[in-house]
């Protein structure tokens, strides 16, 4: 081997080792910026919860001090468990629970039945239909509310927790005000994402509709369906309009209703709302931290196709 391949080679290998360093360089970078960028996202994000915090530990006074005080120089505890008797909190909890558990059940009802029509049985006209139920998403809630409520008042139902619990289980066609579109859409994606020839497996076995969608289709849908669980849930457990324009009856107000009455003409009692904003979140944060991984794949799994 001559001088000059020699000196090629050492050239060519001391460029590629430039080359990686240079690439593993880059990577680097990009892994630090990744986690840089996502600490100065949480960070943005958990501010208002420490402002709340440190507000529900403060005098009413003090929390209009300026220049204000990150953290009370001495935290009122006691505003919890006051927070707590300055309105019916447990009462608006419990009406808040009923409803929630109402619209997670029924919701689950209705979109895994028009789930299963769309996503796995075969019918004439099954992609427009859907394709209409999809566009219920675009509707906004003020479009649908008048005729609901007209609804609602000859049904006699106005003044009751009715109009909140019975509608989840027909959810498809009242889709624009509980979000079935999204559950539907989501289940549908995964049902259609399941080994086909497992389901016509079972047909040609001559089991039925119903036996395939309660002993294949759903046991394999875990993942998708804590999502609508995890959706649902928070959707109905911050819902506000609904509540408010057909629940006249102090004692049916759920707690997202009745928080508004830590305001009045006089006086606001902004700590005890700032507390009690902070236990009205704990439901939902357990939810979600104990359903995240199932939430995250349920996501992800419902985009695939065949």
């Amino acid at each position: 081997m001559s001088a000059t391949t020699q000196a090629r080679e050492a050239l060519g290998a001391q460029a590629t080792r430039r080359a990686g360093n240079q690439h593993r360089w880059w990577r680097r970078l990009r892994v630090a910026a990744r986690h840089a960028a996502a600490i100065v996202i949480v960070v943005i994000f958990l501010i208002p919860l420490f402002w709340m915090l440190s507000g529900s530990l403060k005098s009413n006074a003090e929390i209009f001090q300026f220049p204000p005080r990150l953290w009370p120089a001495h935290p009122q505890w006691d505003n919890y468990p006051k927070a707590l008797h300055y309105i019916p909190f447990w009462q608006y909890f419990g009406n808040s629970v009923i409803v929630a558990a109402a619209t997670v059940a029924g919701t689950l009802f209705s979109a895994v039945l028009a789930a299963y029509a769309f996503g796995v049985m075969r019918w004439k006209g099954r992609e427009p239909v859907f394709a209409v139920s999809l566009a219920l998403i675009l509707l906004p809630f003020p479009v649908v509310m008048i005729p609901l409520y007209v609804i609602f008042r000859h049904l006699g139902w106005i003044g009751t927790l009715l109009p909140l619990l019975a509608p989840p289980w027909a959810a498809q066609f009242i889709t624009p005000y509980f979000s079935t579109a999204l559950a539907i859409f989501l289940l549908r994606q995964f049902f259609r994402a399941l080994p086909s020839s497992l389901i016509e497996a079972a047909w040609i076995d001559g089991a039925s509709d119903w036996t395939v969608l309660r002993k294949i289709v759903l046991p394999l849908s875990r993942g998708p369906l804590a999502t609508v669980v995890v959706l649902t849930f928070l959707t109905s457990w911050t819902a506000f309009i609904g509540p408010l324009i057909f629940i006249n009856n102090q004692s049916q107000f759920t707690l997202s209703l009745g928080l508004q009455q830590y305001q009045s003409t006089h006086f606001t009692a902004y700590n005890y709302l700032m507390a009690a904003s902070l236990i009205f979140m704990i439901p939902m944060l357990i939810i979600f931290v104990a359903a995240q991984r199932h939430l995250i794949r349920g996501i992800a799994f419902s985009g695939l196709k065949n």
